[in-house]
């Protein structure tokens, strides 16, 4: 198969208008590429006459900016397998993959796949399920948001990337052409080898945060309190350690570098990493994926249970998903 090179103006497509999926989506049509936005049908109708509203606040600069827009992308229900596309990207949530990846098998053509977000063990899922060397994996790391009235609010940040990396850890042309791709749309690409242990990471960390912020009441009352962020520390380092231990290769950035460190010099490195414009991020991010990240807890309790792993933090908060979930 032929692997997809930069061009000077290249045809996207991007499956799933989420927050990810819009946010990448409009930057790369700012730079100047045609892209495509795949949508529920119920949503074809209202982009296609009224556009996608969108607010931003961006930290890429050395000015923070807030905007707001409209994204009138080309909008479109279902994939045609006769139209080529250079990439098509798939930026849903982990537990739609299973719907979501039989059908792009069967009607994305000879198109290059990256699929961008969270993900579990569904890489080996995805394997049965493509063939190798159709697609590679991606994590938006600089940015956050949350879905709100007839559009999305989004946020970028300056100090992390969008990561991107092969399956089998190599550097192709096409994941070099992403990296362009992403480059020149102002997405802060960096190719990690590999890329999923740091996906996994991140999901980790997600998961055992959430917890302590729903105890909290909010992101901003969490990030002010010593006692809980030590106690996501902990919580952190049993979810690694159960992953692990389980087989599944996991890594992360920050705050996963700084893990080894003791509490009382982890936690202030927490609290400074939480500006005010970081915590409106991770609120509005941890509310709107909640199913999400709720799945993936629950998925590390039963894992440890299992293998009778010692989880004294980590399932300390298994009761504030259970309230929310009521």
């Amino acid at each position: 198969m032929k692997e997809f090179t930069m061009q000077s103006c290249m045809k996207i497509l991007v499956f799933g208008a989420g927050v990810i999926g819009t946010t990448y989506a409009w930057q790369m049509w700012e730079a100047g590429h045609e892209v495509i936005l795949l949508v529920r049908k119920q949503k074809l109708v209202r982009y296609s006459n009224s556009g996608i509203n969108i607010s931003s606040t961006d930290e890429r600069g050395k000015e923070k900016e807030y905007k707001k827009t409209v994204f009138r992308p080309r909008v479109v229900d279902r994939l045609d397998p006769s139209e080529h596309y250079d990439l098509i990207i798939v930026a849903v949530r982990n537990y739609q993959l299973k719907d979501a990846v039989p059908y792009i098998a069967k009607y994305s053509g000879q198109s290059d796949i990256l699929f961008l977000g969270h993900f579990w063990q569904e890489n080996e899922w995805i394997e049965k399920t493509l063939p190798k060397g159709r697609y590679f994996f991606g994590f938006p790391g600089m940015v956050l948001g949350a879905q709100a009235l007839e559009g999305i609010n989004c946020y970028f940040f300056g100090n992390s990337n969008t990561f991107l990396g092969e399956p089998d850890g190599k550097v192709s042309q096409r994941l070099i052409a992403a990296r362009n791709l992403m480059e020149k749309s102002g997405l802060q690409p960096r190719i990690m080898h590999p890329v999923e242990p740091w996906i996994r990471g991140d999901f980790v960390w997600q998961a055992a945060t959430l917890g302590p912020v729903l105890k909290a009441g909010s992101f901003r009352l969490f990030a002010d309190d010593k006692r809980l962020l030590g106690q996501s520390v902990q919580a952190t380092r049993e979810a690694m350690a159960i992953a692990r231990r389980s087989g599944i290769k996991v890594n992360g950035m920050f705050p996963f570098r700084v893990l080894h460190l003791p509490l009382f010099m982890v936690v202030p490195l927490l609290k400074k990493s939480f500006n005010p414009t970081m915590q409106a991020a991770l609120e509005a991010c941890l509310k709107y994926s909640l199913p999400e990240i709720r799945g993936q807890y629950l998925n590390l309790l039963e894992m440890g249970r299992k293998t009778n792993e010692k989880m004294l933090h980590l399932a300390s908060f298994e009761k504030y998903f259970s309230k929310e979930e009521k």
